[in-house]
């Protein structure tokens, strides 16, 4: 399989991008890809949440009033959920929620998301991102050029790059992330991908077979 290569300013060039058939090619799982973005934003959840019970909340020791007598309701406790002031009566722990997926399920999924994006031609590939300076109107720029720049863009480039990042953060809509670290909700949630010709090798070899 092969996908057009375009220049750092955005024009189609006359040669071709190399993509592997079984990371860009394989009919999409939907269930995996499922869990994987399910695993994930499980995963980003504290989980620190906390309310107290009635063991837990200060005071209530003693009887508020006699048993008899008031011609109101028996009362055993100030603390007693019914009670200004008192516990919740189901109290609320703090608690995990990380979910763990195999690493073959999540590589799955990131193929199936990747060969989703291609079938849809929502993949684009250029030769470097080599700019000089880490001007925003470049970057802009070669969006326009492309036009890609009204959409929901994630830009995936193949090593740490100060230069395109510094001049990608005030555009909106467009996220940075190196493709090392790209994980299938990150795939996903974008309208288009744009990503250099090295990163199109590190995924070819990170996720093939």
């Amino acid at each position: 399989m092969k996908l057009k290569l375009y220049s750092k300013e955005g024009k189609v060039t006359q040669k071709k991008v190399e993509i592997a058939e079984s990371v860009f090619g394989i009919e999409p799982n939907e269930h995996v890809v499922y869990l994987a973005v399910k695993a994930e934003l499980n995963n980003l959840r504290q989980g620190s949440v906390k309310t107290k019970s009635r063991a837990e909340v200060r005071g209530g020791g003693k009887k508020p009033f006699n048993q008899k007598g008031r011609g109101g309701a028996r009362a055993g406790s100030s603390r007693s959920p019914i009670w200004v002031g008192g516990g919740h009566t189901f109290a609320i722990s703090p608690k995990v929620y990380n979910m763990a997926l195999p690493k073959k399920v999540r590589r799955l999924a990131r193929r199936s998301v990747l060969s989703d994006k291609v079938k849809n031609e929502s993949i684009f590939v250029v030769d470097s991102f080599n700019f000089d300076k880490p001007r925003t109107k470049d970057i802009l720029a070669l969006l326009e050029s492309m036009k890609l720049a009204d959409k929901k863009l994630l830009i995936l480039t193949s090593d740490f790059d100060e230069t395109l990042m510094l001049g990608g953060r005030n555009l909106k809509n467009v996220a940075i992330i190196e493709t090392t670290y790209v994980s299938a909700y990150d795939l996903i949630d974008n309208e288009a991908i744009l990503m250099d010709k090295a990163s199109v090798e590190i995924l070819n070899k990170q996720l093939a077979g």
